[in-house]
Formats: C-alpha cells, sequence, structure tokens
C-alpha cells in the first residue's frame, strides 16, 4: 500500500535512501580490505517493521505476510494470524515444539515491532511438557530481557502461547495439589515478610 506524502517529503526520503546506499557502500568497501573480522557490512537494512522482524525472528518471508495483513488489522490482530500462519507450515513445516517457539517469538517481534531484545533474549525456550496425567502442554521460560517488552506485550505473549497451545491440539498445565500449596504459601510468607502489594 502506497503512503501519501508531500512532494518535499517525498524528495526528503529519497535524499535518505540516496545517502544511505553511498554510506552502506563506503563500509563495505572498507570492508571489504580485509582489517575486520567481517568483510562487509553485518547491519541489514530494514525498510518497514515487517522487514525488522523478518530480519530479527524471522522466519523467512514473513515480512510480506505481516505488510498484507497491515492495511486490514491492528498489529495484535496481525501477531495472532502470523503465529497461526507459522504453526500451519506457511513458512515451511516445523515440528510442534519449534513451530511453537517461532510463532511465540514472532508475534513478541510484532507486538514490540521489532525494537527489543524481548523476542530473541527475553523468550529462554518454549518447550511441549508432559502433565502427571501423560497429557501435553506448553511451557514458556521468560529471562530478564522479556522486561523490555513491557507489561502489555508480556502478557499479550502468555495470550499468544494459549492461542499456539490450542492450534497445537495440546491440554493446558495440570498442577498437582502440592503445587497448588506451595504457590499459595509462598503468597503468604511474601505477604508477610515484604508486604501486601499486587497480591492483595
Amino acid at each position: 500500500m502506497p503512503i501519501t506524502m508531500s512532494e518535499s517529503y517525498q524528495q526528503y526520503v529519497k535524499t535518505l535512501d540516496k545517502e544511505l546506499a553511498k554510506l552502506y557502500a563506503i563500509s563495505n568497501n572498507a570492508r571489504s580490505l580485509g582489517f575486520d573480522p567481517s568483510l562487509e557490512s553485518e547491519c541489514v537494512i530494514a525498510k518497514d517493521i515487517a522487514d525488522l522482524v523478518e530480519g530479527l525472528i524471522g522466519p523467512k518471508g514473513v515480512a510480506n505476510s505481516i505488510r498484507k495483513l497491515n492495511p486490514t488489522f491492528q498489529r495484535e490482530e496481525i501477531a495472532f494470524k502470523i503465529s497461526e500462519e507459522i504453526i500451519s507450515g506457511k513458512f515451511g513445516k516445523l515440528e510442534p515444539e519449534p513451530a511453537a517457539e517461532q510463532a511465540i517469538r514472532t508475534a513478541l517481534a510484532i507486538f514490540t515491532e521489532g525494537l527489543t531484545a524481548a523476542p530473541i533474549q527475553g523468550i529462554a525456550q518454549v518447550k511441549i511438557k508432559t502433565n502427571l496425567d501423560q497429557s501435553k502442554y506448553l511451557a514458556i521460560y521468560f529471562a530478564g530481557p522479556i522486561r523490555s517488552a513491557g507489561g502489555t506485550d508480556q502478557a499479550l505473549t502468555l495470550v499468544v502461547g494459549d492461542f499456539v497451545r490450542r492450534l497445537l491440539g495440546l491440554d493446558k498445565y495440570k498442577p498437582t495439589p502440592d503445587e497448588i500449596g506451595r504457590f499459595l504459601e509462598e503468597l503468604r510468607l511474601y505477604e508477610r515478610a515484604v508486604g501486601r502489594f499486587q497480591y492483595h
């Protein structure tokens, strides 16, 4: 979908593109001399959020799908639709566990507009595990950099995880009575030792 802009702004964008190409050529020329570990510039030019998402986390080809959905849907809806396309194998057939991980990471990259470390480092791993009754469930392991996503996008990642779980036909996590009791006890200990805060 073409972007409407004034003549002067179009000229400004063309000038930026032209100057960027010149600087990139200078960089590649300098790198080709062999003084750096890499013989060419590592930075990939991204024109839009779709390019950022594909370059950051993939999968290959997802940028075109994001661009097609962008005029019709909001960012959050796009994330869910793309995760569904990944699970269905549109970008290549994957086993359920890697497909779930790719879908969740890509959705988070869409939520964060490809600008934070959260999709790469904030999700440590995604696993398909087994409940005590032998049913399978999806487990998402988070790491510190998930904080860069912000609270809303972190919460939406869990919603996408549940959506992906259903697409894969997985059951939900079924805690044991001991796990439930331990969780309640830890809340009570926190309440007594630290304060009521968000657990009130």
